[in-house]
């Protein structure tokens, strides 16, 4: 997995690209420690650049998600290939995360 900060739309968001693993969970920390929830709380989540995504990168955006949450905002996924979503939605992340 491959993240960078980027603008979404008219805002600061994530970039997220690649596989997402269960090897990513590194970076995954290391993402969310540079991310301020405090100034942003609503995380705009760029997906359309993930390949693939197992269920611990799956937990990794169910933590994302409730960050947000305990920060008064929320994740909106964009861009998601139809698998992914898929995926997600199978999870049951949908009810954490928006999708557009």
């Amino acid at each position: 997995m491959d993240y960078a900060f980027t603008t979404v739309g008219d805002c600061d968001g994530i970039l997220l690209s690649g596989r997402c693993t269960y090897e990513d969970g590194a970076r995954f920390h290391e993402m969310l420690g540079n991310w301020d929830f405090g100034h942003r709380p609503v995380v705009p989540l760029d997906l359309r650049f993930v390949t693939f995504i197992d269920s611990a990168a799956i937990g990794m955006l169910f933590i994302l998600a409730n960050r947000s949450r305990e920060s008064g905002g929320r994740v909106i996924a964009t861009g998601a290939a139809p698998h992914i979503v898929k995926a997600l939605r199978r999870a049951a992340l949908d009810t954490y995360i928006e999708f557009r």
